[in-house]
């Protein structure tokens, strides 16, 4: 698959206004279009939709224009502009992947794993469609698909660091793998933003072959080549929440007038990243009258909608500060529109997106039949769990340096104490190490607190054949197991600076 460009030069963005044609840049073109949608989010839609028809070679205008029906969660309309783009520019990379993402977002996987596999029989030698096809397979449980993806993009392509990356989960013969994944490391063809998959698929590989010191050198190596990827203001973080704190304070909790229930009942699941929040969600998913949502992130698009509709243009937590009943409704009702492709037709879904842990009083006021879990895990175990982990896009930033982890843990859980100072048998708090060494004792009080039947499926969670999106995927289809637990003991000597770390934010 070839994609659309433009021809040499910067071709200008062509537009009419009052019957006379203009020409502006991309960039110029966004910048109208997002000031219009400042005060009109459809009628900025509607020129973004005339706009990239007639500019077709405008692919960033293009891209931007598929990643606003995204985060306004208009799924269809996705799918829809993207199926009509494809029939005339049936080699448009953009479009192509953003209409991947409208069926994800559907919940459409089996016809998202079928359009993956069309493209691929047109265009066998392209190692990163293997990779992608790769990647549905592992969130449906279809290891044995997967793992012949992976081995397909590496014969491709040897040193295509993404597949190695993958592959490492489903290595059988992890010598030889460690090897090739060196090899690759070694050479001058490797893409240096890649390099970090290369090394997280050696940390992997070392240590199933028992060779620690050099499996946490290649963390070491893997972590610092991906924290230089990014920029990340940590302090803008904690201070998201310490507004939740200021907010939603106890005074203020007790003078809310929250919305009457919504027609839904969300199970809120949170916990920091690899406290084992997807066990619980696939525990509790397993059960029959209940749909697992994963990590959707239909309230924080809930909230924006309703502030953007409000027309007031503050920060979200001071608008929030201010919201009446019928604000809490409104939040509450485009919540439960937003999970319509999750739920189906049940009334009960899951939602494990990590950042609901900022919105408790939100779920509170607006969703006041919501049940919130909080899944607690040994701070060591955690902490070495976020490292020792490359998270997909943009997520849990944090995570690649030990001081930057214990300050964000220690933020997390001073707003998770504060949630349950201010909204008493609100939240529901388990501990991982009792889940997974006392299963059936815990799965069934999460149950009735739920209040779900007691069900045989939620104590087999593995053969629950649900899509499971997280990096967790592969774990959760084994059945529930312990030893996980002080997993960081092995490399308790190279992890003494992040203990001293956690020990110094309060956590140990």
């Amino acid at each position: 698959m070839t994609e659309n460009t433009q021809p040499a030069g910067d071709r200008p963005v062509i537009y009419t206004q009052n019957g006379v044609q203009k020409a502006i840049s991309e960039d110029e073109a966004m910048y109208m279009l997002d000031s219009i949608a400042e005060q009109d989010i459809q009628r900025a839609l509607v020129h973004y939709h005339r706009l990239t028809q007639a500019n077709p070679y405008a692919i960033r205008l293009l891209n931007a224009f598929y990643q606003r029906l995204l985060d306004l969660f208009m799924f269809e309309d996705l799918l829809q502009v993207t199926t009509e783009r494809l029939a005339s520019q049936p080699n448009c990379k953009v479009t192509f992947s953003r209409r991947l993402d409208a069926l994800q977002h559907m919940f459409r996987h089996q016809e998202l794993i079928e359009s993956v596999k069309d493209v691929v029989a047109v265009n066998p030698n392209e190692p990163t469609l293997h990779n992608i096809l790769g990647v549905y397979y592992t969130e449906v449980g279809n290891a044995k698909n997967a793992k012949a993806c992976f081995d397909q993009a590496l014969k491709l392509n040897p040193d295509f660091a993404p597949a190695h990356w993958h592959r490492a989960d489903y290595s059988t013969a992890p010598q030889v793998d460690l090897d090739a994944v060196t090899q690759t490391i070694a050479s001058s063809k490797l893409a240096t933003p890649q390099a970090h998959f290369c090394h997280f698929a050696a940390y992997k590989l070392a240590e199933k072959t028992g060779q620690d010191a050099m499996a946490f050198e290649h963390l070491q190596i893997a972590n610092g080549l991906k924290r230089r990827t990014f920029n990340y203001d940590l302090d803008a973080e904690i201070a998201i929440d310490n507004s939740a704190k200021e907010i939603f304070n106890t005074a203020y909790m007790q003078s809310l007038d929250p919305a009457p229930d919504a027609a839904v009942t969300p199970i809120f699941i949170m916990g920091m990243p690899r406290s084992g929040t997807t066990l619980v969600e696939q525990i509790i998913a397993s059960h029959p009258d209940v749909a697992g949502g994963d990590e959707y992130t239909a309230l924080s698009n809930a909230i924006k909608r309703v502030q953007m509709t409000s027309g007031e243009r503050i920060p979200v937590n001071q608008w929030l500060s201010t919201r009446s009943k019928s604000d809490w409704a409104k939040i509450g009702n485009a919540y439960v529109h937003n999970m319509r492709f999750v739920r189906g037709d049940k009334t009960i879904v899951t939602d494990k997106n990590q950042f609901n842990h900022r919105s408790i009083g939100v779920i509170k006021a607006s969703l006041p039949n919501a049940k919130v879990i909080v899944v607690d895990r040994a701070p060591m175990d955690v902490a070495f769990g976020c490292y020792r982990q490359l998270f997909g896009g943009q997520g849990a930033k944090f995570s690649y340096q030990f001081d930057e982890i214990a300050k964000m843990y220690a933020s997390y859980n001073s707003l998770i104490q504060h949630w349950q100072t201010v909204t008493p048998e609100f939240v529901m708090r388990i501990q991982y190490e009792e889940l997974v060494t006392r299963p059936n004792e815990i799965i069934a009080q999460v149950l009735a607190f739920c209040g779900l039947t007691d069900d045989p499926a939620c104590y087999a969670p593995h053969q629950s054949s649900r899509v499971v999106k997280t990096l967790s995927a592969k774990q959760v289809r084994q059945p529930i197991f312990s030893h996980g637990i002080d997993r960081w003991k092995r490399y308790a000597t190279q992890l003494s600076p992040l203990a001293e770390q956690l020990d110094h934010a309060g956590l140990l």
